[in-house]
């Protein structure tokens, strides 16, 4: 009777709204509640129906049931009023991280950097560059979130020493878990340590005759469409996707040799687009998720990377690829869960992106760069050049050519594969981070695209040199903030791959072509039309490739 005399009191709405208040500061205040967001819609709107009912059952005064429904939506109005009113009044004025400086509304909301996402179409790089220069090392880009170009960030936060884990935005699959989304560090070290086997020094020689399988397939394309345009943005995304998909799946998505874009590469872009925009509202994607008609894709795609690992798991290559360490331990676990399969079809889908969208971004802004400034093409070919003199080219020898290396370092430096750098979390007791204190539970972000470009790491930051990481060390201040593939725990662990794919590439077409912008292709529009879909994403780049001119 109490409660229905409650229920019914002119009161009602100021106790809701009180309770809204209290909801926060005992229960949202605390914890991580993004992937909960479908199941407290859910019983936000299930404890409404239950007062509609309860109300017009028992209270004489909600006989009538619109007036019910009226009066119950009234009180759920004022919870959501209570509950919204004390979490804007903390952060903004009472949050552990009031002390940091950044826009006012950043403390506010994480819909303020997806602002910057959506108003620089994908920009966030470079809106999260003019925020450091404005407010300094250390800004507060959302409620809970720091951004830091601090050098010393670098090795705090990614060192094997570093308390740091892996924040919220890494539950994004859920319920599948690849290693990249493990936030718990001892799993993550287990699972890892299959993965160590999958890229050794003995795996890579067994990767080899593939890529140089797909590398002449490209260089083959290439062949075909000479003295005309060519969009190598598109033609380098079939390159790296065709070799994952082989060290994946058992099998090429065959888009070397068609020319076509294949469904799982398109969905891929669509969904990494979706992730740049949203990915400081982790709370979204599974509310999308759970909507009929618009889950239609997530499903769709899913599906089709389940029957991709079933079929391989049927296979029986002659040489092992990625998947077959990661299957050899699944088969070992007893019993089998249904969390075991969703884990190695997750992680058969990350060998594909990892090693796909990171390898084509580099590879285009690489020979943009080379098509863009004649000189350091010419300079790379008196280096890459003898070494197809000398007899057989493999990845041993392209690996002794430091000034290869150092034009793919200088690509990755000035368009880093990740530009905002990824999420962390900082350990409950805090930790020191230079000479500042940054609370505990902050999710913190070191921007690569920042610290690469600043003049207290690298003079001449904007200029394509790659002679800054040889004969030209003094225009590498600090290279040690240079992680393109971060390092520590969570480093890409394909990496060498990576690398391979890359010089393999970018040595047999300098060797054999020349190559300059198509007509009408404008430098200032190919960087401004880059996209930060958490992995950088170029626009089409059209290339004239011609036989090269002999000296």
């Amino acid at each position: 009777m109490e409660f229905l005399t409650l229920l019914q009191s002119p009161h009602s709405f100021l106790w809701a709204t009180l309770l809204g208040v209290v909801a926060h500061l005992t229960l949202f205040r605390h914890g991580e509640w993004d992937m909960s967001a479908p199941a407290l819609i859910a019983a936000f709107f299930s404890t409404q129906l239950l007062l509609v009912g309860y109300g017009t059952a028992y209270a004489p005064s909600f006989k009538a049931v619109p007036f019910a429904v009226l009066h119950v939506s009234g009180l759920g109005i004022c919870f959501l009023v209570g509950t919204f009113t004390s979490i804007l009044i903390y952060r903004a004025f009472f949050h552990r991280l009031s002390r940091f400086p950044g826009p006012f509304w950043a403390r506010l909301s994480t819909i303020y950097p997806t602002s910057l996402s959506f108003r620089s179409k994908l920009h966030l790089y470079e809106e999260v560059q003019a925020l450091h220069r404005q407010y300094g090392d250390f800004v507060r880009l959302g409620p809970m979130e720091l951004s830091i170009a601090d050098p010393r960030a670098v090795q705090a936060v990614n060192s094997a020493q570093t308390p740091c884990t892996k924040g919220p935005w890494y539950n994004g699959m859920r319920p599948r878990v690849a290693l990249q989304n493990s936030r718990d560090k001892q799993e993550h070290s287990q699972r890892r340590k299959v993965w160590d086997r999958g890229f050794g020094a003995k795996s890579l020689r067994d990767y080899e005759p593939r890529v140089v399988t797909y590398t002449t397939g490209l260089m083959t394309a290439i062949e075909a469409q000479k003295d005309k345009p060519m969009n190598v943005t598109d033609w380098f995304n079939f390159y790296s996707f065709d070799v994952m998909g082989d060290l994946a799946f058992g099998k090429s998505f065959d888009m070397v040799k068609n020319g076509v874009k294949h469904y799982f590469m398109n969905s891929l872009k669509t969904n990494m687009t979706m992730a740049g925009y949203f990915k400081h509202v982790v709370w979204t994607a599974p509310i999308m998720r759970s909507i009929p008609i618009l889950n239609f894709e997530h499903k769709r795609f899913w599906k089709f990377v389940n029957s991709q690992v079933d079929e391989r798991m049927q296979m029986k290559p002659d040489k092992p690829d990625v998947f077959s360490y990661l299957l050899e331990e699944y088969e070992k676990q007893e019993p089998k869960t249904a969390q075991n399969l969703m884990n190695l079809q997750a992680d058969a889908y990350l060998i594909v992106v990892a090693g796909s969208d990171t390898t084509s971004s580099t590879l285009t802004t690489l020979f943009f760069h080379l098509a863009t400034e004649p000189h350091v093409l010419a300079a790379l070919r008196k280096q890459v050049d003898p070494l197809f003199e000398s007899g057989e080219v493999d990845s041993v020898t392209l690996a002794k050519s430091k000034h290869l290396d150092a034009v793919i370092n200088e690509a990755l430096r000035l368009h880093p594969p990740v530009p905002s750098g990824v999420q962390r979390l900082t350990p409950p007791e805090g930790m020191m981070i230079g000479q500042t204190f940054v609370p505990g539970n902050t999710i913190v972000y070191i921007p690569f695209y920042t610290l690469f470009r600043d003049k207290r790491n690298f003079k001449r930051p904007e200029e394509f040199i790659p002679e800054r990481w040889t004969t030209k060390s003094e225009l590498a201040v600090d290279a040690s903030v240079f992680v393109p593939f971060s390092y520590g725990p969570y480093s890409c662990i394909g990496k060498q791959l990576a690398l391979m794919e890359l010089r393999y590439v970018t040595a047999f077409i300098v060797h054999r072509y020349d190559f300059t912008l198509a007509q009408g292709e404008d430098p200032a529009k190919f960087t401004r039309d880059m996209t930060d879909g958490f992995t950088l994403a170029c626009p089409p780049l059209h290339l004239v490739f011609t036989d090269r001119k002999t000296a």
